[in-house]
C-alpha cells in the first residue's frame, strides 16, 4: 500500500493498495476501503474540482504509480455524500461538480431529493435543471 495524498483538514492518510484498490487510515488504526464505505471526510474533494484529479494525477507520479489511478478513485461517493448533506455549502458544492465534469445519471435519485429538499432555491432550481437533463421532463 502506497500513501498517496490527504484528505480533508484532518489529514487523514489515502492510499492504493497493490490491487489499485483506494484506501484511507481509519481512526481505529487500520486501511478501509474508500469503495466500501463514505468516509464524511471525502465530501471535502467537492470544492478542488478538476483539480482535484490533476493534483491526484501528480501525487500519484511522484509516488511512483501510474497516474490513470486517478481515474479509479470513488469520486461518486464525495458527489453523493455532498448531495444529500444537510448543509447548503456542500449541496452547492455537489451541484457544481455534476455540472462542471457532468456524470448526473448517477445521481438521479439524489437530485430528485433535492429538488424539494435543497438548502437554498438556487440549489432546488438547479437539481431541478439537472434532473430534466436526465429525463428531459419538464417537471420532476
Amino acid at each position: 500500500m502506497v500513501v498517496v495524498t490527504e484528505l480533508s483538514e484532518s489529514r487523514v492518510p489515502v492510499g492504493v493498495t497493490g490491487a489499485g484498490e483506494w484506501v484511507y487510515l481509519a481512526r481505529e488504526g487500520g486501511w478501509s476501503s474508500l469503495t466500501d464505505s463514505s468516509p464524511v471526510f471525502m465530501v471535502t474533494v467537492l470544492p478542488q474540482g478538476a483539480a482535484f484529479h490533476s493534483d491526484l494525477r501528480d501525487q500519484l507520479i511522484a509516488a511512483g504509480l501510474t497516474p490513470s489511478l486517478a481515474d479509479t478513485f470513488p469520486v461518486d461517493s464525495s458527489i453523493r455524500l455532498g448531495l444529500t448533506w444537510p448543509t447548503e455549502f456542500w449541496q452547492q458544492a455537489a451541484l457544481d461538480w455534476l455540472e462542471r465534469e457532468g456524470g448526473t445519471e448517477a445521481f438521479l435519485l439524489e437530485l430528485e431529493a433535492l429538488v424539494h429538499t435543497g438548502g437554498t432555491q438556487r440549489i432546488r432550481h438547479t437539481a431541478r435543471r439537472l434532473v430534466r437533463g436526465i429525463t428531459g421532463a419538464s417537471s420532476p
